[in-house]
């Protein structure tokens, strides 16, 4: 669908987050005002943009000036239009979390522009944001903002998918660039809609489709890295966008089983430790996904953040944004405190404690008689990592019985402790589970410790 866009009519304004300016104009309304002609044309606007919303047909806007001098009192009629500058017109609804009308006070800007008799208009009219459009315009099937236009040919739906592709890759990389703690929060397929401005006319996401443009950005990687060394190659980024709900909530779609051969044959918690494996290599992958977006010709996402010396570099902690402050604080709030766990006369108390295996302890204690391991879960941790955190306490566990048995003197009677140490308290299979494994657990919720900390 193409329309005009009056260039008296465009509010223009800045964002204070990004400090980007943005462009506003709205389409669709009728006015009180409107007689005999107009309002036939109005209502056939009207119409048409409904329709083309409904349809998920994408809406193109040519700017254009209208013919007159005085502003309250312009025909619009055609003055002429810039064909060599095209929008896309994404739709917002006012019903998103960032609602740009309340957010930067739209309403006001709008009607200041339009200057026009006929205002009311603004009162009934479908809000668009103008944004650049590039490419084969106006036909509609390249576009990657929206949904393919009903009838579109197989090749112009595969340019749409490859072109909608090429626009996800950098924002799952800047997604996994702004994890902490070495946990991913994983996207969800209406997310990557809504990124891409896949929007049905309640404003909610349209994720049909979302798995094909998955899978074109699997190819995108696999192409871009074909010729790099095996042990160079990337692992499955896209396994970080799963389902919301359902009996597979929390999984990648069936897609994966094309890189994953058996992923249908495994038991749910068997398919949960996979996707989990996958999401410690993807964060370990680190700085090396700058690379991959220059290999496909995208250039590279914004620069990691440098992890402080507090933070610590070790991968548990993700890459780019280190161990968030609510982790942090909780570590050191519990090293503090070897009360908690009735220990009295310590020989050692450390953080980031190294363990043979290779792996780290959150907190460790040592005295005559005791050696006590402690992970932390901060309120951050979803069902999944405090999952996670009950398997490593048997783990931890483990070794630290090893290690005591072989480093020990002989005859040292050495009690040995794994606990989790949680802000929230566990989900009731959690506690069956941890009851069943023999794993202690300990809930310090935010705010426990703050009468205690110094000044």
């Amino acid at each position: 669908m193409v329309c005009t866009v009056w260039e008296d009519q465009i509010a223009k304004v800045v964002d204070p987050i990004d400090n980007r300016t943005r462009s506003f104009v709205m389409l669709g309304g009728k006015s009180t005002r409107w007689k005999a002609g107009a309002v036939k044309r109005g209502r056939e606007a009207e119409a048409a943009i409904s329709e083309a919303l409904k349809s998920r047909v994408p809406v193109f806007g040519f700017r254009a000036v209208a013919s007159g001098e005085d502003p309250a009192n312009m025909t619009r009629h055609v003055k002429h239009i810039d064909l060599e500058h095209v929008y896309i017109l994404k739709p917002h609804f006012g019903l998103a979390a960032d609602d740009p009308r309340v957010r930067l006070n739209l309403e006001k800007e709008l009607r200041e522009r339009w200057k026009s008799p006929d205002v009311d208009a603004l009162d009934t009219a479908t809000l668009f944001e103008l944004v650049d459009a590039s490419g084969n315009v106006p036909g509609a099937d390249w576009n990657p903002l929206l949904e393919s236009a009903a009838g579109a040919d197989g090749a112009a739906e595969l340019r749409a998918t490859a072109q909608a592709a090429r626009i996800v890759l950098p924002y799952l990389v800047e997604h996994i660039r702004r994890q902490t703690d070495g946990i991913i929060e994983p996207l969800t397929y209406s997310d990557v809609a809504k990124m891409l401005g896949r929007l049905k006319a309640d404003g909610n996401a349209y994720a049909q489709g979302m798995g094909k443009v998955l899978g074109e950005v699997t190819r995108l990687v696999d192409a871009g890295t074909s010729d790099w060394p095996e042990e160079l190659r990337p692992p499955h980024i896209t396994s970080i966008v799963v389902a919301k709900s359902g009996a597979t909530a929390g999984l990648p779609s069936d897609g994966v089983k094309d890189y994953w051969p058996g992923f249908e044959s495994l038991t749910p918690a068997e398919k949960r430790a996979k996707v989990r494996d996958e999401f410690d290599r993807i964060l370990a992958y680190g700085d090396r996904w700058l690379q991959v977006l220059e290999s496909v010709g995208l250039g590279s996402a914004p620069t990691p953040a440098v992890p402080d010396a507090a933070n610590g570099t070790h991968k548990r902690y993700g890459w780019g944004g280190g161990e968030s402050e609510e982790h942090k604080q909780l570590r050191l709030d519990v090293l503090a405190r070897p009360e908690l766990f009735d220990l009295k006369n310590t020989l050692l108390s450390e953080t980031e404690y190294p363990l043979l295996s290779g792996d780290r302890l959150d907190v460790f204690f040592r005295t005559q008689a005791c050696w006590v391991g402690v992970e932390v879960k901060s309120i951050r941790s979803g069902d999944d990592d405090l999952e996670r955190g009950i398997y490593q306490c048997v783990k931890y566990l483990a070794v630290m019985r090893a290690q005591a048995l072989i480093h020990e003197p002989p005859g040292t009677e050495i009690q040995v402790m794994a606990v989790l140490a949680v802000q929230k308290q566990l989900p009731d299979d959690l506690e069956e589970l941890a009851m069943k494994l023999g794993v202690k657990w300990m809930v310090l919720p935010p705010g426990h410790f703050v009468q205690d900390r110094p000044a």
